[in-house]
């Protein structure tokens, strides 16, 4: 069962990815907010997939923590607006965009934790504060989306759009699978 649905979650993402840049390879003005929102979808839709799965690990060996469930629910309601975004890029890149930011920005203000399952401390605390850095930029895409919406500098804004999400992907997999190596797990 959870096969199918993993299975039906990554075929939303994929279909959502593809539909961005097929509709939106030209005017070349717009070409990197689509390269860098269909970038961001193939993340979050792996992400999505990482966070349920976590949260499936960590409910079976910690049963009885009640942060799980939020969380859970947190999750959900971050990937359907994630999906939401996506599509509604197909027919308004710029709105789309900004709806996607604006889930992440959702998630990181209302998740209060982050999982690890496997390690010695699966649940862990994780507020505002220590996700102020990726609020910081998350706010900084905004501005920038908001910007090419807006006719302002379009083609360095789409550049630059597109240049924050692949040094985001490029920071998120170094570290991540440094300290992940590190710490006895494994790498993404």
């Amino acid at each position: 069962m959870r096969t199918a649905l993993d299975g039906c979650l990554g075929v939303l993402f994929a279909i959502a990815a593809l539909g961005i840049l097929g509709w939106h390879l030209q005017p070349l003005d717009g070409l990197g907010v689509a390269l860098a929102l269909t970038f961001l979808c193939i993340e979050q839709g792996r992400m999505a997939l990482v966070d349920l799965n976590n949260i499936h690990q960590v409910t079976n060996d910690c049963p009885t923590d009640g942060r799980v469930r939020p969380f859970y629910r947190v999750t959900i309601i971050t990937i359907a607006l994630e999906l939401i975004g996506f599509y509604l890029a197909w027919y308004q890149l710029g709105l789309g965009t900004g709806f996607v930011l604006l889930s992440q920005v959702f998630f990181n203000t209302a998740a209060k934790i982050q999982l690890y399952p496997g390690s010695l401390e699966p649940i862990q605390s994780m507020g505002v504060k220590e996700r102020s850095p990726v609020l910081l930029i998350d706010a900084l895409a905004f501005g920038v989306i908001a910007l090419w919406q807006i006719g302002q500098f379009r083609q360095a804004m789409s550049a630059l759009l597109l240049v924050m999400v692949l040094t985001y992907l490029a920071v998120k997999y170094l570290t991540t699978s440094t300290a992940a190596v590190a710490n006895g797990g494994e790498s993404p």
